[in-house]
């Protein structure tokens, strides 16, 4: 279950290393829980930057897969990132409307489940 959050990202969250992040930008709608044992984080970053669009990313803490990406998450459209203990995703341009957010944690579970099969995360 989604729940809100007044609070700001977990400090064990490293956004600072992930790919995507950039100097002065900005995260909010900030939810966290736990689906299926994974704990997670929500929150809609916006980079400010001349071509930027916020989009929604889920942080999902888990020790595997190593290599979140797989043939069927790149044809999901979801960018998977590791990051320490977390992996990030998200789908470039695309926010996800709080009423479809578990959907979205579910198949990105669904995804890492699936990754854990492959010979490099073995």
């Amino acid at each position: 279950m989604t729940q809100p959050s007044s609070a700001s990202l977990p400090p064990d969250l490293p956004i600072a290393k992930a790919s995507f992040n950039s100097k002065g930008s900005s995260v909010g709608n900030i939810s966290t829980g736990t689906r299926g044992g994974y704990e997670y984080v929500t929150f809609d970053y916006d980079s400010h930057g001349e071509m930027s669009h916020p989009e929604t990313v889920v942080a999902i803490k888990t020790p595997s897969p190593t290599i979140p990406d797989t043939s069927l998450s790149r044809a999901s459209q979801l960018q998977l990132e590791r990051v320490g203990e977390w992996v990030f995703s998200f789908e470039a341009q695309r926010i996800v409307s709080r009423s479809k957010i578990d959907n979205v944690i579910d198949d990105i579970i669904n995804l890492l489940e699936y990754a854990k099969g492959f010979p490099q995360n073995s």
